[in-house]
């Protein structure tokens, strides 16, 4: 099947990567010169996360603010 994808952003990606991921053949169309350009102003894009591993290791793993002591 062709599936078209109107947004490039992290849902549009991610439907992509789905569809691709069950054998359709997929094109994305966006406004914007690149891919997840709005992901980029979210955090560094660390508002946006999709994970399988277990949480705690999941938690463990994100980068954040750190308080610094001295």
């Amino acid at each position: 099947m062709k599936v078209l994808i109107i947004g490039g952003g992290p849902a549009g990606m991610m439907s992509a990567i789905t569809a691709a991921e069950n054998g359709n053949e997929v094109i994305i169309i966006e406004k914007n010169k690149a891919l997840g350009k709005k992901l980029l102003i979210t955090g560094k894009g660390r508002c946006n996360i999709t994970s399988s591993i277990d949480i705690d290791d999941f938690i463990k793993n994100i980068p954040g603010n750190r308080k610094v002591l001295i």
